[in-house]
């Protein structure tokens, strides 16, 4: 028999073990607490697997489901889980899932546009859902946050089976990515000059790797017209006729919430839905979670109470009594930030800045500098090694030493500007040692040195062509070449901000 001690001891082991075999327990916003199960599933999208959690309330009878998906980031279920938690324990299913290429999903990560393949991986979370005797196949949702609210909207309206949308924090205009960096870099200390250098390289790697697939090759090099927000018409919302729930963080610095309100009521107003209810939440972030500033990536306390049951209230509403669902009802506002007319200026560079001219610019550089800096160097050594075979330098030969000088210049210049734009387009913790920081000083030197070197090659080959210097065919290309990089690369130094003392 055990003794008093002994069983002291095995009572919370025995209650240990009891509680692994009981259904998960959670607290919801309101402390009550709620009984659901969680079922490990699987589901496909072609041959990608996708791995997930099904939150599972207790019921004799088919319950109501909502999908959760995901915002940009690679992001497992584990970042919606209190969420799905939640949902659960209003009596509403909820299926969380590990985002392609990350958990226990296969494929490879993605979370930029086009979002074909992640549109397509929350349809098939749904054509699960479909197949589960425990839901009721009439009342599936689909819940998503930022990037998760175009998919979702993509979703609802290629799908009969998704009957309602709850979205936060979504883009429906606009300059999201511009007012996010303003934001970001705000919160790092970094100066215009670096977050400018920044705006022009996403500019590059847009019309070079992405709008290409929606364009031809011509008109990237053409700038773009941005509808204003109360004109805008989102591809996706416009086609969306399912009830809408939107909510947003007033404070929100990763979404122009005033820009998307006007272009969420555009768009839904083209797809003649007045099912639409529009909430901003004072005090809280892009994520909805309470904040004084919204600054980004800060610690939050949590959800404001009851933001949650908002959304669960509503869902209920929408599935059980539909004719109370309050129609186009907005509560909160949030003024337009006027990021649209700053986004038109990088626009107007497109021209110059777009991805084609800024992928040949530096290749032509980087060959016609590295090209030089090496003869320069075999030269020097060459000398070196050789005193018997030194001679005074004609006229000729100390331009092209001037020029192998600057090209080995201009060739550190150009290798620390890439750097740079590496460091600075990092949408999480963008940096730009200090040492870099003084990149202008070196570049405005090596500015004037080009121009000076450009002057002396012109008065060098004018003078050369009176002389009848024997100049071959291929000495004309490799000189001409040089002539048009080093040209060309002052104004290149000018549009990355790399003239001036520092940035």
């Amino acid at each position: 028999m055990l003794n008093r001690s002994s069983l002291i001891v095995a009572i919370p082991m025995i209650m240990f073990l009891i509680g692994m075999g009981r259904p998960v327990v959670c607290a919801n916003e309101t402390k009550v607490q709620s009984w659901f199960e969680e079922h490990f599933v699987e589901f496909h999208n072609h041959d990608v697997k996708l791995a997930g959690s099904l939150l599972l309330p207790n019921s004799e009878k088919p319950v109501p489901a909502v999908i959760l998906v995901h915002g940009a980031g690679p992001q497992t279920r584990e970042q919606y889980r209190m969420l799905g938690e939640h949902f659960a324990s209003q009596g509403i299913a909820a299926l969380i899932y590990d985002k392609r290429g990350t958990g226990q999903s296969g494929g490879t990560y993605e979370s930029r546009k086009p979002y074909e393949n992640l549109v397509n991986d929350a349809l098939a979370g749904v054509a699960l859902l479909m197949q589960r005797r425990e839901i009721a196949p009439s009342q599936i949702g689909i819940w998503g946050l930022s990037q998760g609210g175009y998919i979702s909207a993509a979703a609802a309206s290629r799908s009969n089976d998704i009957q309602f949308i709850v979205a936060v924090g979504s883009e429906v205009a606009d300059g999201m990515l511009f007012y996010y960096r303003d934001n970001l870099f705000r919160r790092y200390g970094l100066p215009d000059t670096l977050r400018d250098v920044a705006e022009k390289a996403q500019l590059g790697v847009d019309t070079l790797f992405f709008n290409l697939q929606d364009e031809s090759f011509f008109s990237t090099f053409a700038p773009r017209s941005y509808p204003p927000p109360e004109q805008y018409v989102h591809p996706a919302w416009s086609r969306v006729n399912k009830p809408v729930l939107m909510m947003w963080g007033q404070l929100d610095q990763h979404q122009p919430v005033g820009e998307s309100i006007l272009g969420l009521k555009n768009s839904l107003a083209k797809a003649n839905n007045q099912k639409w209810t529009m909430i901003i939440l004072p005090k809280t972030n892009h994520d909805l979670k309470v904040s004084e500033t919204g600054e980004l990536h800060r610690p939050s306390p949590g959800y404001p109470e009851g933001a949650l049951k908002t959304m669960t209230d509503w869902v209920h509403r929408v599935i059980n009594d539909p004719a109370s669902v309050a129609t186009m009802r907005q509560e909160g506002s949030a003024q337009p930030t006027g990021v649209l007319s700053k986004l038109k200026r990088y626009e107007q560079l497109r021209w110059y800045g777009n991805g084609t001219v800024q992928t040949i610019l530096p290749i032509l550089f980087l060959y016609s500098f590295l090209a030089n800096t090496i003869a320069g160097v075999w030269c020097g050594f060459s000398r070196l090694f050789h005193r018997q075979n030194r001679v005074a330098l004609l006229v000729l030969d100390k331009v092209i030493t001037f020029k192998r000088t600057v090209c080995a210049l201009n060739l550190l210049i150009l290798i620390a500007m890439q750097i740079i734009v590496i460091l600075v387009l990092d949408q999480i913790h963008p940096s730009c040692p200090i040492f870099l920081r003084f990149l202008p000083l070196l570049g405005t030197v090596s500015t004037l040195a080009t121009l000076a070197l450009l002057t002396a090659l012109l008065l060098t080959a004018f003078h050369g062509s009176d002389r009848g210097d024997n100049w071959t065919i291929a000495r004309r290309i490799r000189g001409a070449l040089d002539g048009l990089c080093l040209l060309l690369f002052v104004p290149y130094m000018h549009y990355w901000n790399a003239i001036g003392y520092h940035y």
